[in-house]
């Protein structure tokens, strides 16, 4: 028995689906600009401060200098050291592209597509920002041990 063939009435889309089709349509040109900034910027702070915590623990003289003895500089050097990686590929998480499929027709495949896009980039920016902080508490913590230890 043949399948029954069924027509479909179609609307006319509302002045907020246009709207949001539209958007969609910005979107996919033009990334979320907020967050990728951010991560770029969080990138090039991580770069440009790498040097000053490897100067602070730099291995100058033999034998060390007395401070590098101190368990609390080398904890503090070691999680100010860890944490630039982490930030650095959390932050390349948000800037780098992903692939996402949907059906372009697809007002609810967009709309997941466009979720998982989002949240993969704020999760992405979240971790680089915690990573960041928890980095810069460690090096100021450490740079105050070594002027005061």
């Amino acid at each position: 028995m043949p399948e029954e063939i069924r027509a479909v009435r179609q609307r006319a889309p509302t002045p907020e689906e246009e709207a949001l089709h539209r958007w969609f349509e910005e979107q996919e040109k033009d990334p979320p600009k907020l967050l990728e900034e951010g991560a770029k910027r969080i990138i090039s702070l991580v770069s440009a401060l790498f040097s000053v915590v490897f100067g602070t623990l730099a291995l100058a003289d033999n034998p060390l200098p007395v401070y590098l003895t101190q368990l609390p500089v080398r904890v503090l050097g070691v999680v100010a050291v860890l944490a630039y990686p982490v930030a650095l590929l959390a932050a390349l998480v948000v800037v780098l592209p992903g692939a996402y499929r949907y059906a372009v027709a697809s007002r609810t495949q967009r709309l997941a597509a466009f979720r998982a896009l989002m949240r993969r980039k704020v999760i992405g920016l979240r971790v680089a920002l915690f990573a960041f902080a928890l980095r810069s508490v460690a090096f100021a913590a450490l740079f105050l041990v070594v002027l005061w230890g």
